[in-house]
């Protein structure tokens, strides 16, 4: 790291007339250059040298210091003593931090049955959860506070194997009778949806994210009837500025501008568009890889999925066809929607032909000329006969599956994450999701009898 700069003066000085402005100036520099440094130390070392400091000024500077001649870039402390000054050069500086901060900074723990030693540390990191975990405390002083830190994950993920209906549900029969597709904004509070009996997407806000039962019509919507008369699918870029909407009615995908991120309420046409129908007469589905420079196309007389290059990312008006498709009439002969995982490495694929969803591997992300079935599938059929679009949350835990004959949001869990076993401990910790980095806040005042969970950061 660098070092903060050590103003010297004149050596011909006095000692203790050197020392006072100097020892000010090198406190300023020194204290300016904490500033600039990053991460949990930073609060502990502005402690340490503060103490420093007071220390220096009430014992080093009663005595005489040793010369300034030579000590360039070195530290001035109390001695031992505390008699008088002396030097330290960088590196033993670094060595005193580093031994002061040592219980300060997260000590790393592993394994499933972790044991947090708060005699010696109070800042504990897990890591990433790779099995179910059960936490202990061990050697808990009478005052205590403590953090334990880790990031939930889960197997399975964008995975059929393990999917299971969770029971629940948003029926939106009141805005829209032929549901035909769902959509969700990146942190999964706002849900879309469009279909072809009102030919408009309306908006709805989810109070927990990705939790369909808690949506609520948001009296927001926007109507694409004057493009297309009967939408089947819509997608968004990864800012909700632009909106796409494909149909049977145009056989063309339609592009849109929001002026406010994921409002279709500030949408309008952007005049751009691009026809699909040399390659799909009945598209019911458009889907784009991660930048937008690949799109996708899925209908049910071609029985394939399309593909297509962009020159100007999530810029339909720059699109060409890839000369790439994947048929996949052996599992669905009337294919609805289509969907990827996050790396674009396994596809899904549902329709009205077969109630369930497929899963395909592609040993190129985002390329489908090198899919292939995973033999991997799930019915849904005891929710939805028709289901005509497929959506998932961020990780690939949750399924959501939509169509025409219920005319709801029906959610499916892939996955749940490994589950976290605390102490008995006065307060409930919420449950993550995979993906996200949990700390706990501990405190006690009875050597661990009694453990309060004070906060709960998930981000």
């Amino acid at each position: 790291m660098t070092t903060p700069t050590i103003t010297l003066y004149p050596d011909t000085l006095p000692a203790k007339e050197q020392a006072n402005p100097a020892f000010d100036t090198n406190v300023d520099n020194f204290m300016d250059w904490l500033t600039l440094t990053n991460g949990p130390e930073l609060q502990a070392m502005i402690t340490y040298t503060n103490d420093v400091a007071d220390s220096v000024l009430a014992t080093a500077l009663a005595g005489d210091l040793p010369p300034l001649t030579g000590k360039a870039g070195d530290y001035i402390r109390a001695n031992a003593a505390e008699d008088g000054g002396e030097f330290r050069t960088p590196a033993q500086v670094a060595s005193d931090l580093a031994s002061f901060l040592a219980p300060h900074k997260p000590f790393d723990v592993s394994g499933v049955t972790p044991s947090l030693d708060l005699a010696t540390y109070n800042f504990f990191d897990q890591g990433t959860l790779t099995a179910d975990t059960t936490v202990s405390f061990a050697s808990v002083p009478a005052n205590a506070k403590w953090q334990y830190s880790y990031v939930a994950s889960a197997d399975n993920l964008f995975d059929l194997s393990d999917a299971v209906y969770v029971k629940k549900s948003f029926n939106v029969t009141s805005k829209e009778s032929t549901l035909r597709s769902v959509a969700f904004n990146n942190d999964g509070t706002t849900m879309f949806i469009v279909g072809t009996d009102s030919d408009t997407v309306f908006q709805y806000r989810l109070a927990i994210k990705f939790d369909v039962s808690t949506a609520i019509y948001s009296s927001k919507s926007f109507s694409v009837s004057s493009q297309e008369t009967e939408p089947f699918d819509l997608a968004f870029n990864n800012d909700g500025t632009t909106m796409f909407i494909v149909g049977g009615a145009s056989d063309t995908v339609f592009q849109y501008t929001l002026s406010i991120g994921f409002d279709v309420s500030t949408a309008s046409y952007a005049s751009k568009s691009f026809s699909v129908a040399s390659q799909e007469i009945e598209p019911s589905c458009v889907v784009f890889n991660n930048d937008g420079t690949s799109m996708f196309i899925v209908g049910f007389v071609g029985d394939s999925v399309f593909q297509y290059t962009l020159s100007t990312g999530f810029d339909v008006s720059t699109a060409s066809y890839s000369s790439k498709s994947f048929s996949v009439v052996s599992q669905e002969s009337a294919p609805r929607s289509v969907a990827f995982n996050n790396d674009g490495t396994t596809m899904f694929i549902v329709g009205t032909d077969d109630p369930k969803v497929f899963q395909y591997t592609l040993s190129t992300g985002f390329d489908v000329s090198t899919a292939s079935y995973a033999s991997k599938s799930f019915s849904v059929s005891s929710q939805e006969p028709r289901p005509n679009g497929i959506a998932f949350n961020n990780n690939g835990t949750s399924m959501f599956i939509v169509g025409t004959d219920i005319d709801t949001v029906f959610q499916y869990a892939l996955s749940t994450p490994y589950a976290l076993t605390l102490p008995s401990v006065v307060g409930t910790p919420s449950t993550p999701d995979a993906g996200d980095r949990v700390t706990y806040t501990f405190v006690t005042k009875d050597s661990g009898t009694t453990v309060n969970l004070i906060a709960e950061d998930i981000i």
